[in-house]
């Protein structure tokens, strides 16, 4: 077996990993339904993460299927992970306490190219945003620790230049509304498409471009 045969086989067991882990919590929650009947009160939240988890496999796929197709080189990150030679060096954080989702976005970021660190808190964030200097912060607001609406004041003040995205399960009128007046230059409500996140970041690729030049 030749080092690119082997690179490609470990990439296939990163995608099986990364496929088992809401594959898990799908087979858990439909379990769970079937012992507690189909009027049972937690039935409409057991339904919520079994369509999450279906989109987060359905996105990994999509990208599993695009860098299969792609003629780039694969080189191993840090969190032992391999992902594609990366086109930019936009430095994305992710910060989530819900350690599966972070871990899923960071590694779907990944494979787009982008250089991304991922925090499960709010006091993480800050000790890692010290040395990696993000560029864009993409923050969850329901967090035990530090909330993101305080957790983007605090990076903020250090970070004055990097862009913000609300990551976020409150979607309605009024929640948009308060983190923009928050100051996060974007909202995104859970759960969201890769590729409506990748739109956003080619944006603020393109707004470095332009002001480096």
């Amino acid at each position: 077996m030749n080092a690119l045969e082997k690179t490609k086989e470990e990439y296939l067991s990163d995608l099986a990993h990364e496929l088992r882990n809401p594959l898990a919590s799908i087979v858990s929650s439909v379990e769970l339904m079937q012992a507690l009947g189909q009027h049972a009160e937690e039935i409409p939240r057991l339904l919520g993460v079994v369509d999450e988890k279906a989109m987060t496999m359905a996105n990994v796929l999509d990208d599993f299927l695009i860098a299969s197709s792609s003629q780039g080189a694969f080189i191993r990150g840090e969190r032992g992970t391999l992902r594609r030679t990366p086109p930019t060096d936009l430095r994305v954080l992710v910060v989530d306490d819900n350690t599966t989702a972070a871990d899923s976005l960071g590694q779907l970021l990944m494979l787009r190219g982008y250089d991304v660190q991922v925090a499960y808190g709010g006091a993480e964030a800050l000790r890692k945003a010290e040395a990696f200097l993000p560029q864009v912060a993409i923050l969850d607001i329901g967090m035990p620790d530090i909330d993101g609406y305080k957790l983007k004041e605090m990076l903020r003040e250090k970070h004055s230049s990097c862009t913000y995205i609300a990551l976020t399960g409150y979607g309605l009128a009024e929640d948009l509304q308060r983190t923009t007046e928050a100051g996060f230059d974007f909202h995104l409500t859970k759960p969201t498409k890769i590729k409506d996140m990748n739109i956003i970041l080619q944006k603020v690729v393109s707004k470095l471009q332009k002001t480096s030049l």
